[in-house]
């Protein structure tokens, strides 16, 4: 399995010195502060106080909704509590994987910097290659004995290059076997003969240098990304690698040929076979992965067992994280808050706004006997949809207002003027 692994882009807003800690807007004695309301809303240098006023507004109303939703009980709601059911496994067992891998991936400053200086050490390469021994000992005698290495570029199998010039690479970028010998090399000389792969290598080095590109701070951050990438997918490997082990996970190979057997030749005793199990008492029949695999089979190619591990290792992921208590942990626990809010949040909105849009053939034909100046030379027959959608949202907006109006004047949300108003000095930028 090769974890996702989520890149996280810090964007430096230019609020730069207000606390997160300071209370930007207050409803009804819950206080929400600078840093929810950046949680939140994208924000951009550019932003004047009528843009940040609106984006502050937008914040209100949805914090408003939620509020609201709540005092109506929507968190009881069916549909709410199917959806979150559906989206809590997943944010249960994916922030548990980011606790015990993602989360304990550092980078240290040396490592960067290693990395770095293998990127400015480079090589400037001519190249003789060979696959033939008795040639290659040939070439080795004969530079042993003098002979230069641009008179037996003609024994090479690369006919592309000239003199046998390859360019010019960094050590990073050089496979180890044939870095380590170059190493032991002076400049001018050769190294080799060296046998990787299929071939045999020799290698003249035509210039070792430090170059002075790219500066460290213009690469630093990718190289530490990269690195965090690679520790993280070996990471991620070997805790997936002993979360099956510990489930004593087990395929049956008879089981995962039936998957793929004719229909018309597969009997009862077919189905009845077991694919794979895991703590040696949950069994997994063909009966009941049997259409899901086939269908992603059909779309796919993948083989079965790795359409099944892709179904399993969450499955385990998750037990794991039930066992651990993961759902208390500070980041999971916010993220279920969140993802409950949200989905209040839409279905109170769909309630309240959503479903009251109600637009008939009458308000669309009333409409259009209004504005034909609009629609010159137009039919109402090949601009009624358009209309429609024009209507629709002319009553989304009007039952947006009222709505929020209402919210407000019920719940009076206070904004820290103050607060506010640091967000525009120059100071804070």
């Amino acid at each position: 399995m090769k974890p996702k692994i989520c890149a996280f882009i810090f964007v430096l807003f230019f609020i730069m010195g207000c606390s997160g800690d300071e209370v930007l807007v207050t409803i009804q004695g819950q206080r929400f502060t600078t840093a929810d309301f950046k949680n939140e809303q994208q924000l951009a240098p550019t932003d004047d106080s009528t843009k940040l006023r609106a984006k502050i507004d937008d914040f209100i109303n949805n914090k408003l909704i939620i509020i609201e939703a709540k005092a109506l009980g929507y968190e009881n709601d069916p549909v709410v509590k199917a959806a979150f059911e559906t989206n809590r496994k997943e944010i249960i067992w994916r922030g548990y994987y980011e606790s015990q891998v993602l989360d304990k991936i550092k980078v240290s400053e040396s490592e960067v910097r290693k990395i770095y200086n293998q990127i400015v050490d480079q090589y400037h390469l001519a190249i003789i290659v060979q696959n033939n021994d008795s040639i290659a000992d040939y070439i080795s005698a004969q530079l042993k004995n003098g002979v230069p290495f641009d008179s037996l570029v003609k024994y090479s199998l690369d006919t592309l290059t000239k003199n046998g010039d390859i360019g010019s690479f960094s050590s990073l970028s050089i496979p180890e076997e044939l870095l380590k010998p170059l190493k032991h090399t002076k400049t001018g000389g050769v190294a080799g003969p060296v046998r990787f792969g299929d071939f045999i290598y020799f290698l003249k080095i035509i210039e070792h240098k430090k170059s002075n590109t790219p500066a460290y701070k213009d690469v630093c951050e990718n190289i530490r990304n990269n690195l965090k990438y690679e520790k993280a997918k070996n990471k991620g490997e070997e805790f997936v690698n002993l979360i099956i082990k510990r489930a004593k996970v087990e395929y049956n190979q008879e089981g995962l040929d039936i998957l793929l057997k004719p229909e018309s030749l597969i009997t009862e005793k077919d189905l009845e076979t077991w694919v794979v199990k895991k703590y040696d008492t949950s069994f997994v029949k063909v009966r009941t992965i049997i259409d899901a695999v086939r269908h992603h089979y059909r779309q796919s190619g993948i083989e079965p067992k790795i359409l099944i591990e892709r179904e399993l290792i969450p499955d385990l992921v998750y037990d794991a994280a039930m066992k651990a208590n993961a759902e208390n942990f500070p980041k999971i626990k916010e993220k279920l808050i969140k993802t409950m809010d949200n989905l209040i949040h839409q279905k109170y909105y769909s309630d309240q706004v959503l479903e009251k849009v109600r637009i008939d053939s009458a308000m669309v034909l009333n409409y259009y006997q209004q504005h034909k100046s609009e629609y010159p030379e137009k039919k109402l027959a090949d601009i009624y949809t358009l209309i429609t959608a024009r209507l629709r949202e002319m009553q989304v907006d009007s039952l947006r207002t009222i709505l929020f109006s209402e919210l407000r004047k019920k719940y009076e949300p206070e904004i820290n003027e103050k607060v506010f108003a640091k967000l525009f000095t120059k100071e804070e930028r």
